[in-house]
């Protein structure tokens, strides 16, 4: 899912504001209307963005828009702030490159986007390409999915704790568990994996 322009954000919400208040999406004039256009060139050229960018579907008709499921109802913005590897080690991007809208239930103090690169967690369902939310906790249950950083370097695996020694986990038979011995590296955990979003409707 591409991201988002300010003004492509706005359409957004309008849609959803009409569709959680009354249950139906607005009519092109009525996007015009609170849009501040006199043509109504201008709001189809945003909804053929969105549509373009895996926001919503359209079929004729004047009020004929639909949202993702996943963003029905009340939206977040999080921050997608680069890419983790789903795979080997790799130093993983940590500057915000766009606010992207999430279902609310997904919102969260901290809460943050990443891009996995990998297929190691297909096992998991989480495939290249996907987005998922992290949760910014210090630490984590054994089993859960995590974005671990050993000595700085990034990966989204499921952690396992094993006496004196840390495991990360691939989901995909592939790839071999990484196993980091007491005192051998620093294993710090960026978050725990809470959510994900994919990049097709």
């Amino acid at each position: 899912m591409e991201g988002l322009t300010p003004r492509q954000e706005e359409v957004l919400d309008l849609v959803l504001e009409a569709l959680e208040s009354r249950g139906y999406p607005p009519s092109i004039r009525e996007l015009c209307d609170s849009l501040g256009l006199s043509s109504t060139r201008g709001a189809l050229r945003h909804l053929e963005a969105l549509e373009r960018k895996g926001f919503i579907s359209r079929t004729s008709g004047a009020r004929a828009i639909q949202v993702r499921d996943a963003l029905r109802g009340p939206v977040s913005y999080l921050p997608l702030v680069g890419e983790v590897p789903a795979g080997p080690l790799r130093h993983a991007s940590e500057e915000v490159e766009e606010w992207l809208p999430v279902p609310a239930r997904w919102g969260g103090e901290g809460r943050f986007l990443l891009r996995v690169r990998g297929d190691s967690m297909v096992g998991d369902g989480i495939r290249d390409g996907d987005l998922v939310v992290v949760d910014p906790r210090p630490d984590a249950r054994d089993g859960e999915v995590v974005v671990a950083l050993v000595d700085g370097e990034a990966t989204v695996k499921r952690l396992r704790r094993r006496r004196g020694a840390v495991e990360l986990e691939a989901s995909n038979p592939a790839y071999p568990t990484l196993r980091v011995e007491k005192g051998e590296a620093e294993v710090l955990l960026a978050g725990k994996v809470v959510s994900l979003l994919r990049d097709r409707v």
